[in-house]
């Protein structure tokens, strides 16, 4: 896994729509996949089963932060990114060490690819 930071974070992002996989189904919609695109102002379209929600998305140096408007709306949620091949895999920051790196690979929230790249993502779900 190699993180990414600053500039590297965002360009994984800008203007990009990724599709994804939660590792727990969310209770919400009884799904794990979801689509989301990072305009380049800043703003996030988010699409999980029946729920469409609009953001906002930011670098914060090492993470990557959150914010929604209509259903999923509750404070602002950041997370750590590591790619592997054509996979970002996100870790809630609790999860990763002094190091920089998750305790453990397999601790993941949430694995992404952008539309229309071939997945070179792991297929662990639990």
């Amino acid at each position: 896994l190699m993180p990414l930071e600053g500039s590297t974070l965002k360009e994984a992002f800008h203007g990009k729509t990724m599709d994804g996989i939660y590792k727990i189904p969310r209770e919400r919609t009884g799904t794990h996949k979801f689509t989301e695109s990072f305009n380049t102002d800043g703003t996030a379209d988010y699409f999980e089963g029946p729920i469409v929600d609009k953001g906002q998305w930011q670098v914060r140096g090492t993470l990557i932060c959150f914010r929604y408007e209509g259903a999923l709306a509750g404070g602002v949620s950041c997370f750590n990114v590591y790619r592997s091949g054509t996979c970002l895999y996100s870790y809630n920051p609790a999860n990763i060490g002094d190091d920089g790196y998750p305790y453990d690979d397999n601790l993941w929230s949430v694995k992404t690819i952008t539309r229309g790249d071939i997945s070179t993502c792991d297929d662990l779900t639990s």
